[in-house]
């Protein structure tokens, strides 16, 4: 028995060994490695050449940052006062708040049934439920907007900042952990209580920003105007499209440079966004959008007669990490969350001339991932938004080169592409028609 298994794995040796080749080099072969094994390591010549991978063009169009997190600060702050209130109550109003909004996500029909957005009045318990259970995805989605204004418009440094509908006062924190050079910001809220919360979150943190809360939009003639203003998921809450086209309307007024208006991820929210950058645009010649669209046409996906508004809507994600208190909130067991979002950005001043040889000024004409790519063996299908203000998918095969086709492989949803496609692109949704409503 013993020399039967001594016998087997001796052939099993036997049949490794024979597996392995022999290499056989000639007189010349032999010389050259002689001389490569005689030379030092540290006399071999090294190249200086850096390797390229991606473009500094689609690392420049990147939109994606990561997961968000929320100052600490901010999460103290917040936790403080759920220590304060009765958890379960803030549970159950939690509750209130995600059905509502759930329940004006989508468009009605007109036939049916009116479109109305819910009319949540926001007391004592509703404020302190909104910061336990919604801010963080509102704070994730501003902050990636204002990033990439930021990252876009680098000269861009804001003094002045107006914030509409602050809420608990998501915008203003945004704001001051991107831009540095702040002095002085105004919150304008209806709610008290929710104006209460904020005026208790921004003493915990002790900047040294000039912060005040209004209930009111005061409108002084002849006072300077301030360089950002920003309205983060506030059309939503307002009853009519008249009182939203007044609102946007007295917003541009007092916009100094730039103005940003967010919604919420849904196709009621990306159609206010949408409606609200036509108006505008319709009423003032004198601005450009910087983002998301690289044209400052009509939207195709709400104006076009191709358009289908509640099937495919132009809005964008951003992870947030949960802070513990919106774990229990929720009662889940994850650390991480998506917020959708919609937005635009207007900026007053003719649209950058795209030839000047600048990357930030080429950026406003490429076009952008409204949908997430898809990947196949080979090639990259894309459906962007383009200059031509129509929804185009264009296809990236791996031989139109080494370089665009990694761009390719690296885009993600809502990221500019600085390459055109070598193939014939296919118009998806054709050009936005707005018609007027005088």
């Amino acid at each position: 028995m013993f020399s039967r298994l001594y016998l087997t794995r001796s052939a099993q040796r036997a049949r490794l060994y024979s597996t392995q080749k022999a290499i056989f080099l000639n007189q010349k072969q032999l010389e050259t490695l002689e001389e490569l094994q005689s030379v030092p390591i540290a006399q071999v010549p090294l190249s200086t050449e850096a390797i390229v991978r991606s473009s500094p063009e689609a690392s420049f169009g990147r939109k994606r940052i990561g997961a968000v997190s929320l100052p600490r600060p901010l999460i103290q702050g917040i936790t403080a006062l759920i220590e304060e209130s009765d958890k379960r109550l803030i549970r159950t109003d939690a509750l209130r708040l995600y059905e509502s909004l759930r329940s004006t996500s989508r468009m009605t029909n007109a036939a049916t049934q009116a479109h109305e957005p819910h009319t949540l009045a926001y007391g004592p318990r509703e404020s302190i439920a909104y910061a336990a259970g919604v801010m963080p995805s509102t704070y994730a989605a501003t902050f990636n907007v204002l990033a990439e204004v930021s990252q876009r418009i680098s000269d861009f440094g804001p003094k002045t900042m107006l914030d509409f509908g602050t809420g608990p006062g998501t915008a203003l924190w945004a704001a001051q952990e991107i831009f540095t050079d702040l002095q002085s910001c105004v919150g304008v809220d209806l709610s008290e209580d929710m104006l209460t919360i904020a005026e208790q979150l921004q003493a915990s943190l002790s900047p040294n920003v000039d912060i005040e809360f209004k209930r009111y939009l005061a409108v002084v003639p002849h006072a300077p105007k301030p360089d950002l203003v920003v309205s983060a998921f506030t059309l939503g809450d307002l009853p009519s499209q008249v009182l939203q086209r007044s609102i946007v309307e007295q917003l541009w007024d007092q916009t100094g440079d730039i103005l940003v208006l967010i919604d919420r991820g849904t196709p009621i929210g990306f159609s206010n966004i949408a409606r609200a950058r036509q108006w505008i645009l319709d009423g003032d010649k004198n601005v450009h959008v910087v983002a998301p669209c690289p044209h400052d046409g009509p939207c195709p996906l709400l104006f076009s007669p191709d358009a289908k508004p509640d099937k495919i809507w132009c809005h964008f994600s951003q992870r947030v990490q949960r802070p513990p208190f919106l774990m229990k909130t929720k009662h889940s067991k994850f650390n991480s969350e998506d917020s959708k979002y919609a937005y635009v950005v207007l900026r007053r001043g003719s649209r950058p001339n795209a030839e000047s040889g600048h990357v930030s000024d080429a950026a406003y004409t490429w076009p952008r991932l409204v949908q997430p790519p898809l990947k196949k063996h080979g090639h990259v299908v894309m459906d962007t938004c383009t200059k031509e203000g129509e929804i185009q998918r264009m296809v990236i095969p791996k031989s139109q080169g080494k370089i665009p086709y990694r761009d390719a492989r690296k885009v993600a949803w809502g990221d500019l592409f600085p390459h055109a496609s070598k193939n014939k692109v296919v118009t998806r949704i054709s050009k936005g028609v707005v018609v007027d409503e005088k």
